[in-house]
């Protein structure tokens, strides 16, 4: 697999082929499919199965969908969010105003493949009223390719903090993008949650396995 500019990006989730439409044009870049998503959904269902004797699988204690909710920020077209959604989680997906009816587009382009179609909102890092009125903490925060911003890689983390219950879990898809916002974003982040796992390249689905993209988990729990 390689990623590709094409109008149409596919993404092929336990059978099912889920497909979505991107505008490279666009000034706002949440229209695009960016990597670390199909990466992310990619990863997530290598190792959805239960650990066995015979077949270990050392994030089985982690990746337990059942009665779970989950919020993605930052969902842009939908990919991640329509992928963990078609695996069993149940996602909220959320992005700026500009980027929703690339969004809803997507969730109309997908509706009937997907066991429920998502709900979605509209959520800016740096709005506190908007992040309260999304109700209670998640079991999962799930983000991707989302750091690209130096003035809003704090309120990036703040909003993950804000949203994650505290015996959460937080999957990052992540790719430097900027080396500014890299370092605020790992500084902050590094200070607010005391377990952050790398996910060796050897675990991420080998066909999805990118040198420059990354999979870690973040707990408030060490």
């Amino acid at each position: 697999m390689r990623f590709t500019d094409s109008p149409v990006i596919e993404l092929p989730v336990t059978g099912t082929v889920l497909s979505f439409e991107q505008d490279n044009g666009s000034m706002h870049v949440g229209t695009s499919v960016w990597p670390c998503s199909l990466v992310l959904v990619k990863f997530v269902e290598r190792w959805l199965t239960p650990s066995s004797p015979d077949s270990p699988n050392p994030y089985s204690h982690l990746l337990n969908f059942s009665n779970k909710r989950a919020i993605e920020l930052g969902s842009g077209c939908g990919p991640a969010g329509m992928g963990l959604s078609l695996l069993g989680l149940d996602i909220l997906l959320t992005d700026i105003a500009p980027v929703m009816p690339a969004l809803k587009r997507n969730i109309k382009r997908n509706k009937k493949l997907l066991r429920k179609a998502p709900k979605y909102a509209q959520l800016y890092w740096n709005n506190e009223s908007q992040i309260r009125a999304l109700g209670a903490q998640f079991d999962f925060v799930v983000a991707a390719d989302v750091v690209y911003m130096e003035d809003s890689a704090v309120q990036l983390v703040d909003a993950m903090e804000a949203l994650l219950a505290p015996d959460g879990v937080a999957l990052l898809g992540y790719q430097l993008r900027s080396p500014e916002a890299h370092a605020v974003f790992w500084e902050k982040l590094r200070r607010v949650f005391p377990s952050i796992e790398k996910v060796p390249h050897e675990h991420l689905h080998p066909d999805y396995a990118y040198e420059e993209t990354d999979v870690y988990i973040i707990k408030k729990q060490a």
